[in-house]
Formats: C-alpha cells, structure tokens, sequence
C-alpha cells in the first residue's frame, strides 16, 4: 500500500510530495517479515501458488497494524451463481537470514509452528489452517535438504540453529558453508537462506452471499538501530515518505535520548496488500488503522488523506482500492535501542 503520509507526534501532519510518495522504495536490508493480505491459490507441484479468482470480490477489507498486531476483516462477496470452493492463502513476506540475521528481532513464538500465532475465523466459527514453509538460498531451494539434516526453514530459529550445528559433523558443515546456508567463520550459525511461509485452508463461498473472514497475528517486526545521518539520507526518506516534519520529530526523540547513544529503537512492520487484485474488481471499501502506542513515538508510512482518530491512532480510507505496492510502516520510539540484536 502506498501514496501515503508520514505520521507524527507530537508535530502536524504534512503531506508528501507526490515525488516521495512515489519514490516508496523496498527496504530490503531495515525490514523484517510481517504479513499479507488473503488471496485464492492452488497447491500445485512445485508448492502453494496464488491464483486469479474473479468470481470472487472482495467487498471490504479492514486493516489494523501495531507492532504487537495485526488484525484484519475482510468481506468476500461471491458474484457467480454457483458455489465457489477456492484455497485461500495468505502468505508471510519473506524472511531473508542474509539480511535479517544482524536486524531481526526474535519470531513472536519461537517454540511453535505457527511463530506468529495466526488465527482465522469464518463467519465467527474458528478454522485451524495448514502452514507451508520452504526455504531458498537465491532461487534454490534447500527446503530437502535442511529438512534431511533436522534444521529449521526458518533462520531465525536461532536456538535451533545453534543445537544443528553442535550435532553436525564438521564435513557436512563445510558443505553447507560452501552452499552458501552458513556464513564461513568459526562459530557463526547464522542461517543465510530465505524462508517463505504461507497459511491456507479451503474455503466454499455460497452464490450471491458474503463470506466474513478475520484473522490476527503478531507481526515479526525489523528492528534497525537509528541516526540522524541515516533518517536524513534520501533513500531512508523516500522509503517510508519521512517529510520534514517527520524528521524534526526524530530529531526531538533524538534529543531526549542518554548522551552516550547516538541511535534510536526503529521497528519496520511491513504487509502484503497487493495479492489482494487477484480477486474479482477493486477492494470496495478499505481502511487502515495504524496505532504507534506511544504518544512521542514517530511513525511514518506512504498514504494521503489519513486523520488522525486517537491520541496515537491514525486513520487511512479508500473506495473501490486497487493495491499498487505493499505496506510499509516505519516506528520510531523515544530512548536508545537495545545494545544487542538477540
């Protein structure tokens, strides 16, 4: 989601230029995973693939993000005359060890298959839906073999990682340094593959009714260590639509903080809108919530036209929606970061 305002407090609201709203850039190396939008798919061989419904519409969509949690509301409007039995799937972004491995904070529930605590439910009535996990090294997949040795798809198991490792003999382990899964210095087990994870259940839409589908998670936030130098670059900027205003608000929370850091606690929650256009027409009606929980907190993200509805809530509303790129949002608390990433 984009063309988008910053949003800060205790400063006003300005609008961005139409350039920085259209300069919204991925984040690649300050992001870590959160989630997406539902979509139809199929389990074809080579694993989950989203695909077209255009039976199909998405009537409303609403969206609330914190960096606690995600929670979302959606109506499904079946358009045909006849029953639809679709996957649904709902895919979590990426989590790329390579570039998260030195930023990421830990999974929300490390101990379970479902890390993020997804939950569904359809018309009140709860849905235990299935997760698929593979993991890739660029664009091999390594899914086998990392299941073959008993690691874990997901790099930021760390404990997992670290007892892997102790059990794996040296020659295995230099093959997997040498496959490009580990890095290739002493003591290292940080896992450098990319993990892809996708909730999925099948879901039948009766003709000519609405299908009302919730569900909520706790989002795995990307943690980065904050300058001024770094908000002020041009590409920080146009990233999260950080205007002038939002910039002089890092500069207060700057200000407040302990003498002896130069570095502000900033969290990146990003969520996959777009899959949403493989259902029939534009989302009729959306909106987006966004609560920064702390009033002197910054938080900044690419949109037009958002009031503001509490002391830290922010409100974003659009008709007949057609996603054009994904959801970014920057949080930038008061205080110093945390001296360490894990």
């Amino acid at each position: 989601m984009r063309r988008l305002v910053p949003l800060h407090e205790p400063a006003a609201m300005v609008a961005p230029s139409r350039k920085a709203a259209a300069l919204l850039l991925a984040a690649g190396l300050l992001s870590a995973p959160a989630r997406a939008n539902d979509s139809a798919s199929e389990l074809n061989a080579g694993g989950l693939v989203l695909v077209p419904e255009p039976g199909i519409a998405l009537a409303s969509e609403d969206l609330s993000i914190s960096r606690e949690r995600i929670d979302v509301a959606y109506v499904f409007r079946n358009q045909t005359n006849t029953p639809r039995t679709v996957r649904i799937a709902f895919p979590l972004p990426p989590i790329d060890g390579r570039l998260l491995s030195f930023s990421a904070l830990k999974l929300p529930q490390p101990e379970e298959a479902n890390f993020v605590g997804f939950t569904v439910t359809v018309d009140g009535r709860p849905v235990e839906p299935e997760l698929e996990e593979r993991a890739f090294v660029g664009e091999r997949e390594v899914t086998d073999l990392l299941r073959r040795l008993g690691m874990p798809l997901n790099p930021l198991r760390f404990t997992e990682l670290e007892t892997a490792q102790k059990r794996i003999d040296k020659a295995t382990w230099a093959e997997l340094v040498k496959a490009g899964l580990f890095p290739d210095a002493e003591g290292m087990t940080e896992g450098l593959w990319r993990s892809e994870a996708k909730f999925f259940w099948s879901q039948t839409f009766p003709p000519g009714q609405d299908v009302r589908i919730a569900h909520s998670y706790a989002p795995v936030n990307g943690f980065h260590c904050l300058d001024l130098k770094e908000a002020s670059r041009a590409g920080y900027r146009a990233t999260y639509c950080l205007d002038d205003a939002g910039l002089a608000a890092i500069r207060r929370l700057h200000a407040k903080a302990p003498s002896e850091s130069g570095h502000l606690r900033a969290f990146v929650v990003p969520y996959i809108v777009t899959t949403a256009r493989n259902w029939a027409a534009p989302i009729g009606r959306f909106t987006l919530t966004v609560d920064k929980g702390n009033p002197e907190a910054v938080v900044s993200f690419c949109r037009t036209g958002i009031r503001k509805i509490g002391p830290t809530t922010f409100r974003w509303e659009a008709q007949d929606y057609v996603p054009d790129q994904d959801l970014r949002v920057l949080f930038v608390l008061p205080g110093p970061g945390p001296t360490g990433i894990r």
